[in-house]
């Protein structure tokens, strides 16, 4: 569980780490260690689509916008967490609390389905129902997070959600860890790195109980 500073900032990012689970067939991430001259020099190798992340729409459309064209103030601003234990694949509206509607135009879904300490990828996470992302295109949502590895599950294979998101314009960020904070609404802060002409980076992400 992420803990919380002093200042309230929790960070619910994932760690980086040798071992962590990486989309089946997708590079793993490494870090090496040299000690030379008396310095300590790190390098690392991976996906870009590791631990918290954020994808562009160049992620799955051809010639969509990359990383850099997402503008930041996206990142920075309200966001509201909001409990989905969803029962199927996709998170749908009738998943969420009855009569729930936005309260921010950044949302972050917390499924609990995905402990930070997996050592394998995991099976049968939920993604984002289509009619959900209908929904919130039509409440003026346009950054959205999830705590699974992908707005879409691994099984079948299709990327109906990422698709839906791209094509609305609306950002979206995988494998946050929300375990640590509560429901309703929170600061944000969390920027991605700067990979020019990448469809993807790992982003560091924290929250602050609004109000």
């Amino acid at each position: 569980m992420p803990a919380e500073a002093a200042s309230g900032w929790v960070d619910v990012s994932r760690p980086l780490r040798d071992g962590i689970p990486v989309w089946p067939g997708d590079r793993p991430f490494h870090l090496r260690i040299r000690h030379e001259s008396g310095m300590v020099i790190s390098s690392i190798e991976t996906t870009c689509h590791v631990g918290t992340h954020v994808d562009a729409p160049l992620h799955v459309m051809e010639g969509g916008a990359a990383l850099e064209d997402i503008p930041l103030e996206r990142f920075l601003g309200t966001v509201e967490v909001v409990d989905a234990p969803a029962e199927g694949p996709g998170i749908r509206v009738g998943d969420l609390p009855d009569g729930w509607t936005p309260g921010a135009p950044r949302v972050f879904f917390r499924t609990g389905s995905c402990p930070v300490e997996a050592q394998v990828f995991p099976a049968g996470f939920p993604g984002l129902d289509v009619e959900l992302v209908g929904f919130l295109v039509e409440a003026g949502v346009f950054l959205v997070g999830i705590d699974t590895p992908s707005v879409d599950p691994v099984e079948g294979g299709e990327l109906a959600a990422h698709l839906a998101l791209a094509r609305a314009g609306v950002t979206w960020i995988e494998g946050l860890e929300l375990s640590g904070v509560g429901a309703g609404l929170h600061e944000m802060v969390g920027l991605p790195l700067p990979l020019r002409g990448a469809e993807a980076a790992p982003l560091r992400v924290l929250l602050r109980r609004a109000g």
